[in-house]
């Protein structure tokens, strides 16, 4: 078991040398997630196993855990969303490969070169993120929503009205 993560390596090698890596990332080393956070304090505990299957497959499996801070799109203040991430990806050279795979498996094309693992994790963490983040049932934005009032004396005329005239004529 490595108990740090590296910056870099090779997918390929260390799952043939069946490897457990444990350790944490910054959120600032996440450089695709960042702009989907309010703020980068913080750090993600990470936990890769990589090896091979019975079969001879390649994977990375593990998980990632911590908070992140979003923007809540209803208040637009930040909220704390807990991440719990598991994931199984099966390592391929190409795309040729991609069919062949077990349907327990994301693909994950592995070149020659060695992997940028925060690119890994990064691409983990955008697919556990909401589409639209909002609180959720707490309290905490829905004070501003309940007092919300559209316009009264906005009322506007039909765009469609026009037609309906033509078509009685």
């Amino acid at each position: 078991m490595i108990d740090h993560l590296p910056d870099r390596l090779d997918l390929m090698a260390t799952a043939d040398a069946g490897r457990v890596l444990q350790g944490r990332i910054s959120l600032a080393r996440l450089k695709r997630v960042l702009p989907a956070l309010m703020s980068t304090a913080g750090e993600l505990q990470v936990d890769l196993e990589l090896g091979k299957d019975t079969d001879g497959t390649h994977y990375l499996a593990g998980s990632l855990q911590g908070d992140v801070t979003l923007k809540c799109q209803r208040c637009l203040g930040s909220m704390i969303l807990p991440l719990d991430v598991k994931l199984r990806l099966g390592l391929i050279r190409d795309k040729d490969t991609m069919n062949d795979l077990p349907g327990w498996y994301e693909p994950l094309i592995v070149s020659a070169e060695p992997a940028d693992i925060a690119d890994i994790l990064s691409d983990e963490v955008l697919l556990a993120l909401p589409i639209v983040p909002l609180h959720g049932e707490s309290d905490e934005c829905q004070e501003l929503v309940k007092d919300y009032q559209p316009p009264a004396g906005d009322q506007r005329e039909n765009p469609f009205a026009v037609l309906a005239e033509l078509k009685q004529k």
